[in-house]
């Protein structure tokens, strides 16, 4: 089968729907838009398992399923694992899809789901998952960049207060050893720190 436009990727994809005659024709649906479905769950505790188990890529979850319903099921994936969730619903309560939202649902697909529908929702759930990842990457990145320019700032203050220098050469000082020792600027101070408490 031919890939499609804009999906460079097929998606591994888990099925969490209790109506069985629904998940077959969201399987061929999502089998005839190049996805693969690596699994079907018909109750919340199922999806649960199956989403630790198998690492999807994408899950369609119905929200109203047996044993845990599927707002409680996603909120409970998404503290374990990442992934794209698209929620299933044959209700267009507002409430609902504010609990669906909350939960971490990045669309919302209302029954009878049409193949027409569905592949717009997992394109704009892919892109929007995409942005999220990439935002906390971003986060967890300037939380390192602010530890590290302490560490340095501790470090340079040592070495100013220890050797009589200016900050300058304090600074110059870290880098000639981070060049000589070939490691970061951040492991230098991390030594000079350890060093300090050690000498304390």
């Amino acid at each position: 089968m031919a890939r499609k436009e804009n999906m460079p990727e097929p998606l591994r994809v888990l099925i969490a729907e209790d109506d069985t005659v629904i998940a077959m024709d969201l399987r061929e649906a999502l089998e005839s838009l190049g996805h693969r479905v690596i699994g079907e769950a018909s109750t919340g505790v199922e999806a649960l398992r199956l989403a630790r188990e198998l690492k999807p890529d994408l899950l369609l979850l119905d929200i109203k399923m047996p044993e845990l319903d599927g707002i409680e099921a996603a909120t409970r994936i998404l503290a374990e694992y990442p992934l794209a969730i698209i929620m299933l619903t044959a209700y267009t309560d507002e409430v609902l899809i504010q609990r669906a939202e909350k939960a971490g649902a990045l669309a919302y697909l209302v029954k009878p789901i049409q193949e027409e529908a569905l592949k717009p929702a997992i394109r704009v759930a892919m892109a929007r998952f995409r942005e999220l990842q990439a935002l906390r990457t971003e986060v967890s990145n300037l939380k390192e960049a602010l530890e590290a320019r302490k560490l340095i700032e501790r470090a340079k203050g040592i070495l100013m207060e220890k050797l009589g220098i200016s900050e300058a050469e304090a600074m110059k000082r870290l880098q000639e050893q981070s060049r000589n020792h070939r490691k970061k600027l951040v492991e230098i101070a991390k030594a000079i720190l350890m060093a300090q408490d050690l000498l304390a």
